[in-house]
């Protein structure tokens, strides 16, 4: 094959992602094989008439897409099909990464697994777990359900809880039972990223909310009156909310944010789904939107980020009207949660081990957070002492892609903003930066230290995304 010149004569916008475009529509059609090796970029870089810079910028775009694998001394290559996975899902073989851009909030500090199960072993009609239970879950699990939505702000009612595998499987069957195909839901500006896929396999159109501006210069709430015009404009039909440790913000909503919101839902007849996976960690809780709006919210808890990922156990509370359709979704879905891994997290609840591994996870966060704002400075790292992830600020010109792909070379993930908006929108100067994935706290402080040291240098190049000459 010739040396592959994408075709960027017509490009609108910046030439790195008219680059990446064409590299990518071209993948699709069958123009380029995987295991083709991209020009050095350099000399692309000569035949486009670009700056090196931008090249680098569109490779490190393209990698971001999971379209080419990037290897040392090798080149770039169009990467196999089975490598375009979300950077969110693990694999066993990253050893030798430093994680900073998945969020698993110090999985090595969990209660004891094997504990837990002996636990269990000796537990009373254990026999009756084995088999099939009503798709809301057993009393008992709901129950525990209901303690666990106590750290949320929201006294709930046991029959309006349903045992869910997971907050992303109660986002699923949430929204599939509170709206229809074609709804417009309203979302943050940058969301959580995977209710973008969730929405679209529902047929449900995402509309991106901009957020209330603060003093530092951070983000807050969504903007109420951005809100309202999105419902006039758009006919939106509900809205998609993370009201405490916003992913990837931070920020948490004043009593005031939360009132302003629900009086605009309830204006505009909007339906609000909370998605609050991040609450237990907060020193104070105040009210849910499923406390100060019952009669439209519904509200989704889970302690995967408190203490146990592999349990895929979540819990939905849901208004009472909507309390059928929720139980038929998860019977269509997946029949039940699993009530063994159910009783599992009733066992620790029950026992106390979310309080000890909380006051645990909170004094290593403690220490994590102060460490990454000092390392990180003079940039703005939006967070505080007991969020699990911060909001990093970069200079204006920085493109964080180009930082995550720089990054990336050396072993240590993060992810730009692209992940949390819209794929329409350019990237913003920001990164999100988790604390807790990484065991080791040496690792991490080292890793935070090239972090700071390879934005250093991108702050240092002159501004690209134009051609030359």
């Amino acid at each position: 094959m010739t040396m592959w010149i994408p075709k960027i004569d017509a490009a609108q916008g910046p030439i790195y992602l008219a680059i990446a475009d064409a590299l990518e529509a071209d993948i699709s059609s069958g123009v380029l094989d995987q295991g083709y090796r991209l020009p050095p970029q350099r000399e692309l870089a000569y035949q486009l008439g670009v700056t090196l810079g931008t090249v680098t910028r569109a490779y490190g775009e393209a990698e971001r897409r999971r379209l080419v694998k990037g290897e040392t001394g090798r080149g770039t290559y169009v990467a196999p099909e089975t490598h375009k996975v979300s950077p969110l899902v693990p694999s066993e073989d990253e050893a030798d990464v430093c994680d900073l851009a998945r969020n698993f909030a110090y999985p090595h500090l969990n209660p004891s697994l094997s504990d837990g199960l002996v636990r269990m072993a000796r537990t009373a009609g254990i026999g009756r777990l084995n088999g099939f239970v009503p798709s809301e879950g057993l009393k008992a699990h709901r129950e525990t359900g209901v303690l666990v939505f106590k750290d949320y702000g929201l006294d709930a009612d046991p029959d309006r809880v349903a045992v869910t595998c997971g907050a992303q499987h109660g986002i699923q069957v949430t929204c599939q039972a509170l709206f229809r195909s074609g709804d417009a839901i309203a979302i943050d500006r940058f969301t959580y990223p995977s209710i973008f896929p969730s929405l679209a396999s529902l047929g449900l159109k995402a509309v991106s909310v901009p957020a209330l501006a603060q003093s530092d210069g951070g983000f807050g709430a969504m903007d109420p009156e951005a809100l309202a015009q999105a419902a006039k404009v758009h006919g939106v039909k509900g809205v998609f909310l993370m009201p405490n440790m916003q992913n990837p913000t931070t920020h948490t909503m004043s009593l005031e944010e939360r009132e302003q919101l629900v009086s605009v839902a309830r204006a505009h007849d909007l339906k609000i789904v909370e998605d609050d996976p991040y609450t237990p960690f907060l020193p104070e809780s105040l009210p849910a939107f499923g406390a100060l709006a019952p009669e439209r919210t519904a509200s989704i808890a889970s302690i995967s980020k408190v203490c146990s990922p592999g349990s895929r156990i979540g819990f939905v509370h849901v208004p009472e009207l909507f309390g059928d359709s929720i139980r038929n979704k998860i019977g269509e879905s997946t029949w039940m949660a699993s009530p063994i891994t159910a009783e599992l997290i009733a066992g620790w609840v029950r026992e106390g081990h979310l309080f000890k591994t909380l006051r645990l996870k909170r004094k290593a966060n403690r220490i994590r957070f102060h460490k990454a704002r000092d390392i990180l400075s003079p940039y703005f790292l939006q967070g505080d002492t007991h969020k699990v992830f911060g909001w990093l600020r970069l200079p204006g010109h920085v493109d964080p892609d180009a930082v995550q792909a720089a990054l990336g070379h050396q072993r240590i993930s993060v992810l730009s903003s692209r992940y949390f908006q819209a794929k329409d929108n350019a990237p913003a100067p920001y990164l999100r930066i988790t604390f807790g994935s990484e065991e080791s706290d040496d690792r991490f402080f080292r890793s935070l230290q090239k972090v700071r040291s390879t934005i250093d240098q991108l702050a240092e190049l002159p501004e690209l995304g134009r051609p030359v000459g």
